[in-house]
C-alpha cells in the first residue's frame, strides 16, 4: 500500500515538472515573438520611437522581475491514525532563468536542465525525508498504541505509584507482624523462667523434706509427679515455641516470594 502510494506521488511530481517545463517552454515562445515584434516596430517607426520602445521593453522587463512566476508543488500523505501530513515547496523561476537572446539560447537551454535536474533531485530528496517522517510516526504511534504518549506515561507512572504503596504496606505488616512474634517470644520465655523456679523450689523443698525426715512416701511421690508436670510443660512450650517461629519464617518466605513475583 505504501509503494502504491509512493508510486502514485512520484508520478504526481514529475506531472508537476512536466507541467513546469511546458510553462517555461510557453514563455520562451512568447518572449521571443515579442522580440520579433518589437523589432518590425523599431524598423517602422524610426530611431526616436526606437528608443522609446527600447526603454519601455526595459521597464516592462522590471516589472516581470518584481513579480517572477513562481511553480507550488504539495507533498501530502494520509497516515493510518487519518491525520495528514502535508509539504509544501515553491519554486520561482527568475527572468534571467529564461533565454534572452539566441546566442545564449543553447547555454541557458543547458542550464535550465541542470537547474531541472537540481530540483528533480531535490524533490526526491524531500520525498524520501517526508517517507521516512511518516514511517517514523507510524511506527511511534504503533509501539505506544493509539491512546497517545501521555496516557502510557501517566498509567506507567500509576502503576509504580501502586506497587510502591503495596510494598509499603507488607513492610508495615511484616515489621508489625515482627514485633508480635517478639512479644510472644518474650511472654513464652518468661513463663518458662517461671516454671524453672517453680521447678527449682519443689526441688528445694524435696530436698529439705528428705532431710527432716518428715515427709512421706505419698508426699514424695506427689512432688515427683509435679515435677514430671513441670517438665513436660516446658517440653510442650518448647516445642510450641519452635513451631511458631517455623510457621513464621514460612509466612515470611511466602510474602518475599509474592513481593518478588509481583515485582517481576
Amino acid at each position: 500500500m505504501e509503494d502504491q502510494e509512493r508510486q502514485k506521488k512520484l508520478e504526481a511530481g514529475k506531472a508537476k515538472l512536466a507541467e513546469y517545463r511546458q510553462r517555461k517552454a510557453d514563455a520562451d515562445g512568447q518572449k521571443k515573438s515579442k522580440k520579433k515584434k518589437k523589432g518590425a516596430g523599431a524598423q517602422s517607426t524610426g530611431h526616436m520611437q526606437s528608443e522609446e520602445h527600447g526603454q519601455s521593453q526595459g521597464e516592462k522587463k522590471t516589472g516581470s522581475a518584481a513579480d517572477p512566476p513562481a511553480t507550488e508543488f504539495t507533498f501530502s500523505r494520509t497516515l493510518r491514525s487519518g491525520e495528514t501530513v502535508k509539504h509544501d515547496e515553491t519554486y520561482t523561476i527568475e527572468e534571467e532563468d529564461l533565454p534572452v537572446s539566441g546566442s545564449q539560447s543553447e547555454h541557458e537551454a543547458k542550464g535550465s536542465q541542470v537547474r531541472l535536474q537540481i530540483m528533480e533531485d531535490e524533490l526526491a530528496a524531500k520525498q524520501q525525508a517526508m517517507e521516512k517522517l511518516s514511517r517514523e510516526l507510524e511506527e511511534t504511534r504503533a509501539a505506544f498504541g493509539t491512546e497517545g504518549l501521555q496516557q502510557d506515561f501517566e498509567a506507567a507512572i500509576n502503576q509504580r505509584d501502586g506497587i510502591i504503596t503495596q510494598l509499603t504496606a507488607n513492610l508495615q505488616q511484616a515489621r508489625k507482624e515482627k514485633d508480635d512474634i517478639m512479644r510472644e517470644f518474650l511472654e513464652m520465655t518468661e513463663q518458662s523462667q517461671k516454671l524453672q523456679i517453680q521447678f527449682q523450689q519443689l526441688q528445694a523443698g524435696e530436698s529439705l523434706r528428705n532431710s527432716s525426715h518428715s515427709n512421706t512416701a505419698a508426699d514424695l511421690l506427689q512432688a515427683r509427679a509435679q515435677i514430671t508436670g513441670l517438665q513436660q510443660q516446658v517440653l510442650q512450650r518448647d516445642t510450641q515455641l519452635r513451631a511458631y517461629l517455623e510457621q513464621v519464617d514460612e509466612q515470611r518466605w511466602e510474602e518475599r516470594k509474592k513481593s518478588h513475583l509481583s515485582k517481576g
